[in-house]
């Protein structure tokens, strides 16, 4: 009996054994998995990203000036087009009979301008014939006063023959530009690329706000622009002469450089974005090409500032954690008042690697790009810093145990193959 006492007593203690060891190895816990990059010195450059569409910077739209038929388009939608070239002409018969009425109507008050002024020379003749018959008391005072009248409505005629040359000739004038407005020429050399019309159609004369008089639309495609819609926490970042890359949808290979040349000054809201103001930015493109055509969708990287030799980490190396004094203070008696403190007091951290373990080190931050955030204190050039997996870097803690599976040069390079399963595991 007292054998057996011992036997379980001594299995007791083996146990025990167990039992302690596996607490003190769950106490010691496993490594974190992590991926890290050295902090690196480097360019990095703030951008501001906006999409919009490419356009010509000059276009000029063709409307008619008179009402008419199209009798013959000279061009094509796509054609190249000089300055001073036919466009088009409308049917000219009934401008014609205008011209030719007008013309009629001209020489027929230049033959009453004639007839008038001789008319008036008469009177002139008879007045003074009757001056001198009043004077020598042949002729009566009635006579002469008669003679003055008859004078007097010789000028009225004239001045009224002239008027009328003067209005025929106007109507002429008018009746020639209209005329000639049937033949419509290119104002500006360029590119047809658009054109609304076919033979045959009747054109309105073109008023303001009427896209319906619109013909066709000219474009010269020597400058080209990237019109693009900027939204408005990043508007007041840029300004004229700022550089700018620009890439187009249907040309992914190719990359175009130019510049602001324009900066809204008011803002409109986007009708799927009420609340939003964008303004609007044209960049000038430094060397288009044919490829290009108006209304291609576009996107823009303004280049507002560049940093050289800036300390830079990868972007998803900095997250927001409570200051270490105040994460302390957390424990089982003071998460209340850690919670309490709410995320005023989160500020801008890295989790750098130290001897195997993960040590929280509070940053000031600089510039950013789409890849890399500049710091302007907190850590050293050639440190490294844990940059994730996300999941693991959201719950790390200062002092806990990682284990890098990934060490990226300037936040670079491929993931390994252990930590690619582990997040499939997971």
């Amino acid at each position: 009996m007292t054998r057996k006492l011992w036997i379980v007593a001594g299995g007791a203690v083996v146990l025990l054994g167990v039992v302690v060891a596996s607490v003190r190895a769950g106490g010691r816990g496993e490594k974190v998995k992590v991926y890290a990059a050295e902090v690196a010195r480097r360019s990095i450059t703030r951008t501001v990203r906006a999409s919009g569409q490419i356009n010509p910077r000059v276009k000029v739209n063709i409307s008619a000036h008179v009402v008419g038929k199209i009798e013959r388009l000279h061009v094509r939608e796509g054609d190249a087009i000089e300055a001073g070239q036919p466009f088009l002409r409308l049917e000219q018969q009934a401008f014609l009979a205008v011209r030719d009425d007008a013309r009629a109507r001209l020489a027929m008050a230049g033959t009453e301008l004639r007839q008038a002024e001789v008319s008036l020379a008469d009177q002139e003749n008879r007045r003074a014939r009757a001056e001198s018959l009043h004077r020598q008391g042949i002729a009566s005072k009635e006579a002469l006063e008669s003679a003055e009248l008859q004078h007097a409505s010789a000028e009225l005629r004239l001045r009224s023959a002239r008027e009328g040359v003067i209005q025929a000739r106007a109507l002429l004038d008018k009746a020639e530009d209209d005329l000639r407005k049937t033949t419509i020429y290119a104002p500006i050399g360029g590119r047809v690329i658009a054109l609304n019309a076919e033979e045959g159609e009747v054109v309105v004369s073109g008023t303001m706000n009427n896209p319906a008089s619109v013909i066709g639309t000219i474009a010269d495609l020597s400058e080209v622009l990237a019109e693009v819609d900027v939204d408005e926490t990043e508007i007041v970042h840029v300004r004229p002469e700022l550089a700018a890359a620009v890439e187009v949808d249907a040309l992914p290979d190719v990359r175009y450089e130019g510049r602001v040349v324009e900066v809204g000054s008011s803002g409109y809201a986007r009708p799927q974005q009420p609340d939003v103001q964008f303004f609007r930015v044209k960049i000038l493109l430094d060397r288009p090409d044919e490829r290009l055509r108006p209304g291609m969708s576009a996107r823009a990287e303004v280049r507002v500032t560049t940093h050289e030799d800036a300390l830079v980490v990868p972007i998803q190396a900095v997250v927001e954690r409570p200051p270490l004094a105040a994460a302390a203070s957390g424990g089982a008696s003071g998460n209340s008042a850690a919670n309490a403190a709410g995320k005023e007091e989160e500020a801008s951290v890295v989790f750098e690697v130290e001897g195997g373990r993960a040590r929280q080190r509070a940053v000031e931050t600089g510039i950013s790009d789409t890849t890399h955030v500049e710091i302007l204190a907190g850590v050293e050039a050639g440190e490294k810093v844990v940059t994730g997996p996300y999941r693991s870097l959201k719950k790390l803690k200062d002092g806990d145990a990682v284990r890098i599976t990934s060490e990226q040069k300037d936040g670079g390079g491929e993931r390994g193959a252990d930590e690619e399963s582990e997040d499939e595991a997971d």
